[in-house]
């Protein structure tokens, strides 16, 4: 007051401005913790990729499989007669030729993902509805979570905890292979046993 005189404006804007932090402050302690999500996006993302291709890669065997195979044979079935054999030994050669296809595509299908470090289309299979689960679980979490602060001001948000999804195959892995052990162990004290009693 000394250095700029009375002024009643800016006065007010220092206690409004200081409402509003502390009217935030309260908020921020009413609002509970937001949900953080406990699967790596980036790897997720290159999951999803990768289940687009091996989905496409079955897409294409069942064609193969399920329409032009069939109706090949479905033809060669009907090519019968004695002027036919040049016809049927087309058809066959095509068969044959579809065969080898789904049977080389059906080779591929693990091979796209043990480059990406899965063992198996299993494995992986269960990896990505692992993860795809927690994704949804974390979505419905924050639609509620926003939907219970609805629109007040939200605290800044934490970083999220990823876990590897790889670190994730290699645990379960792990157990898959204790498990195993753990099953040797019994049928060895088993077969151990049974020569003792004779």
């Amino acid at each position: 007051m000394q250095k700029h005189g009375w002024l009643p404006g800016l006065f007010r804007g220092i206690i409004q401005k200081a409402k509003e932090i502390l009217m935030g402050l309260i908020r921020e302690t009413e609002i509970p913790p937001k949900p953080t999500l406990s699967v790596d996006m980036a790897e997720y993302r290159k999951m999803q990729k990768l289940m687009v291709k091996v989905q496409d890669e079955a897409r294409a065997v069942k064609q193969l499989m399920h329409g032009e195979l069939p109706k090949l044979e479905k033809q060669l079935a009907e090519a019968t007669g004695l002027f036919k054999g040049k016809e049927r030994k087309a058809l066959q050669e095509k068969i044959t030729g579809i065969q080898q296809e789904i049977d080389r595509r059906m080779d591929r299908l693990p091979g796209i993902l043990k480059e990406d470090g899965y063992p198996d289309v299993q494995a992986f299979k269960r990896l990505y509805d692992d993860a795809t689960s927690l994704v949804e679980q974390y979505n419905r979490d924050l639609a509620a979570w926003e939907r219970q602060v609805h629109g007040g001001q939200q605290p800044p948000p934490a970083p999220p905890e990823k876990e590897s999804i790889h670190k994730k195959l290699r645990d379960m892995e792990a157990e898959t292979k204790r498990r195993n052990d753990a099953r040797r162990q019994q049928t060895r004290h088993r077969s151990h046993d049974y020569d003792r009693g004779r």
